[in-house]
């Protein structure tokens, strides 16, 4: 009788599991070439990173997007961040998010963020090298797909990373490992993330 038990209680677990795969709290989906993307190339501000991005059952959660600087493998000031949700009127929204680096010439970078009806404006962000300055790329985390993010999962959605050296190692945002490797080896990093949750939930 026990073991019975045993097996339902795992049978039970996996299956309410895969619901939850089935249900993810949001889309998102990286837009490259979005018209986004491609105003800012033509007028040379800098860098964004696009996404087109679904939050289901708006009305009960909240969405944290934020960025993270690492330097010489440790972390810089405070993240920049962008909080939002609970929207009593929407149950399901859509739009575009993302984050970019803005580079005046001869001047701090400014980052700001942006997501459905919400934005931050630039803030200047000192002790980021400008994207001339030394061997740097940006990269999503995931191409050319749609990703499902499910509650409480905090994912890394894309970076810009640079170097003094002459070469720069290849690395998979989706792995944990990986990302702190990249953060070791790399001079700096700046990592844009999200992280979805229930609002009885408080977000740190």
């Amino acid at each position: 009788m026990r073991k019975r038990w045993t097996l339902f209680v795992v049978m039970a677990t996996l299956l309410l599991a895969g619901c939850a795969n089935q249900n993810p709290a949001a889309e998102i989906e990286p837009v490259p070439e979005s018209d986004y993307v491609k105003t800012f190339e033509d007028l040379s501000l800098g860098r964004l990173f696009d996404f087109q991005f679904e939050l289901k059952q708006a009305d009960k959660r909240r969405v944290k997007l934020w960025v993270e600087h690492y330097q010489n493998g440790k972390k810089e000031g405070e993240p920049v961040d962008l909080i939002y949700g609970e929207d009593p009127n929407n149950g399901t929204v859509e739009g575009h998010l993302g984050f970019g680096m803005m580079t005046p010439t001869n001047q701090e970078p400014l980052y700001f963020l942006y997501a459905p009806g919400v934005s931050l404006e630039p803030q200047n962000q000192s002790g980021v090298p400008m994207l001339e300055s030394s061997m740097a790329t940006w990269d999503y985390a995931f191409k050319d797909k749609k990703v499902d993010i499910s509650l409480d999962e905090e994912k890394v959605l894309a970076v810009y990373r640079s170097t003094t050296s002459n070469e720069m190692g290849q690395f998979d945002l989706n792995h944990p490992d990986d990302v702190e490797k990249m953060i070791q080896e790399d001079s700096d990093v700046l990592l844009l993330k999200i992280l979805i949750t229930e609002k009885k939930k408080e977000m740190q």
